[in-house]
């Protein structure tokens, strides 16, 4: 008895599960983390580091160019945006823990590492030895010996990660999706990095920008290690379309059902720069036969991505966004602020604006400061938008 029963349950679950498979990918949101690789800094390298940081750091956005300031100010909101340390006081599980968990969004910032072991002995830890410390929180040296994209946040500060190769974070999702077939899909925000410390700090690591190969090599890992046929591409939104942007408007998106079992690829343009996107656009205006969406704006032949960081001064744009057809990423909480001071009222505005994707640094609570802010994931990994999904199951 215990056994029909138990069946029962299941298929009943399993019913009102599937109800909702008929809606588009863009008609769901999901919780996902931020920096999803991040482990925590050895704190001796703030002390090292932060004297030689804090010119840079109190002099930020009078670099930029006024449109990369301003649009770095709506994203960075809050006081701690220049406290190096305090920014960073969040870290994640490994990676199968929060696909367990629920979480159907990862983030993976990558670096350029042709040759192998540029970040292998980073200057935080060369000034710590020369000081005499031992015992220093440990990297996967050999693993950041290889030639390879590495996934870290930044070079000679914050690179710690649980998944040091971006081939390695391929393995650990591909491992957890093939143990839990038909799984909801998964959005996997990419951050390709282009700038360092090596023009402000002397001995620093030298970051290199992306180039064509380092995009063909981001392409062809997700191709070997994921498989194109558990990719949602460009190519099956795009189909007959002219552009890429007017299949999205059109709800070319596939139906949960349909993306079932696979990953959706988008990758993060810092600042905006396009410019640093040339190997990976020209050519492929609409993305075709590349493997990940590229963040971009109305207008643009392959803006089918967007990405709104601040639902309290642009939830309006969001919404706009969201209700044209879009996919749009936006965080709940950032830089450490909201968690710190329990604050709901960002993470209560992205979710209420429709955003599909909505990043947090706080998934569970109580949460590192010991208070209820979190953003828990959905069950069954997602629910439907209270923006554009209709009335769902």
């Amino acid at each position: 008895m215990t056994a029909l029963l138990a069946l029962a349950f299941a298929g009943a679950a399993s019913s009102a599960l599937a109800a909702n498979d008929d809606l588009k990918i863009n008609q769901i949101q999901v919780v996902g983390t931020h920096n999803s690789y991040s482990q925590p800094a050895d704190p001796r390298v703030f002390a090292v580091m932060t004297p030689l940081l804090k010119p840079m750091l109190d002099g930020m956005t009078k670099m930029m160019p006024p449109a990369m300031a301003a649009r770095f100010a709506d994203e960075h909101p809050n006081p701690l945006a220049a406290d190096l340390k305090a920014g960073l006081e969040y870290v994640h599980p490994p990676v199968e823990m929060q696909l367990r968990a629920g979480l159907r969004s990862l983030e993976f910032d990558l670096n350029v590492d042709h040759e192998g072991g540029r970040f292998s002995d980073p200057l935080a830890y060369r000034l710590l030895r020369e000081k005499g410390a031992k015992d220093l929180a440990p990297l996967y040296t050999e693993a950041l010996k290889e030639p390879g994209l590495k996934t870290l946040h930044m070079a000679d500060v914050d690179f710690r990660s649980s998944c040091p190769t971006f081939r390695l974070c391929l393995q650990q999702m591909r491992v957890w999706s093939d143990a839990n077939p038909g799984h909801s899909p998964l959005f996997v925000l990419l951050e390709p990095k282009f700038g360092g410390l090596g023009a402000v700090v002397p001995n620093a690591t030298q970051v290199l920008p992306f180039d064509a190969k380092a995009f063909a090599e981001l392409d062809a890992s997700i191709g070997e290690i994921i498989g194109r046929d558990k990719v949602v591409a460009p190519d099956d939104v795009r189909g007959k379309h002219p552009t890429l942007e007017e299949a999205a408007l059109a709800g070319a998106w596939p139906t949960v059902r349909q993306a079932r079992g696979k990953f959706v690829f988008l990758m993060i343009v810092p600042g905006m720069n396009l410019a640093a996107f040339k190997p990976y656009l020209d050519d492929h205006p609409n993305l075709e036969g590349r493997m990940a969406f590229v963040q971009g704006e109305p207008g643009m032949a392959h803006g089918a991505f967007a990405m709104v960081d601040n639902a309290l001064t642009n939830r309006a744009k969001i919404e706009e966004l969201v209700k044209s057809g879009r996919i749009v990423r936006s965080r709940a909480d950032i830089d450490t602020y909201e968690a710190r001071q329990n604050d709901v009222a960002r993470r209560e505005a992205t979710l209420a604006s429709g955003a599909q994707i909505v990043s947090t640094d706080y998934p569970w609570a109580p949460n590192i400061f010991g208070n209820d802010y979190a953003v828990r994931p959905f069950k069954d990994g997602f629910r439907c938008n209270p923006l554009n999904a209709g009335a769902c199951k």
